[in-house]
């Protein structure tokens, strides 16, 4: 990768994670987080609108990445779900900077026609193989079963950054209130 390519990639990534603490982060705090002067910032991205493109597209691929990583069509479905989860722990920063401003995702991601098939989403082959298989609740929509995984996520994601859960208890606590739910056995005997 060039000395150009790196500093475009630390801008982006700079900005996304400023911008997932920091909605109203000014280009000179991102560029303090980049490590890069105000006119070198500004030489890549002349306008905030593009460096807000970037930034969503570069948080979209990094999430991407990281389920991709998880290999979720690979092994038992709660094995491959708790490496999904994982995988989303591992790039918080980038769900809560593109996913906690949805209007951001619309203006970036263009809309699918509807004629198109839809993208291929492996989170959601992963959830109909486990419903398949009988490991999860074949009675709930595989989307509510994505949503819910979201949520959780997000919701362990806010947590983190308002100093209730530790970065490092992500993972287990989502995984465990997905496999769980709210309820201890002794709560199912009501």
């Amino acid at each position: 990768m060039s000395a150009k390519n790196r500093t475009e990639r630390a801008i982006v990534a700079a900005a996304a994670r400023t911008w997932a603490g920091d909605r109203a982060a000014t280009l000179p705090q991102i560029a303090q987080a980049a490590e890069v002067g105000r006119t070198t910032l500004h030489r890549y991205f002349p306008e905030r609108d593009g460096l807000v493109r970037a930034a969503v597209e570069y948080a979209l691929e990094s999430v991407a990445g990281a389920i991709a990583e998880a290999e979720p069509s690979k092994g038992h479905p709660v094995e491959a779900m708790r490496r999904v989860v994982a995988a989303l722990a591992s790039v918080s920063e980038a769900i809560m900077f593109v996913f906690g401003d949805q209007s951001l995702v619309r203006e970036v991601v263009p809309t699918v026609e509807p004629d198109l098939p839809t993208p291929h989403d492996p989170v959601l082959d992963l959830i109909r193989r486990g419903q398949a298989d009988g490991v999860f609740d074949d009675q709930l929509a595989p989307e509510w079963i994505q949503q819910v995984l979201w949520g959780l996520s997000y919701t362990a994601f806010e947590q983190v950054t308002q100093g209730a859960l530790a970065k490092f208890d992500v993972a287990a606590t989502v995984t465990r209130t997905l496999e769980r739910g709210i309820t201890t056995h002794d709560g199912d005997q009501a």
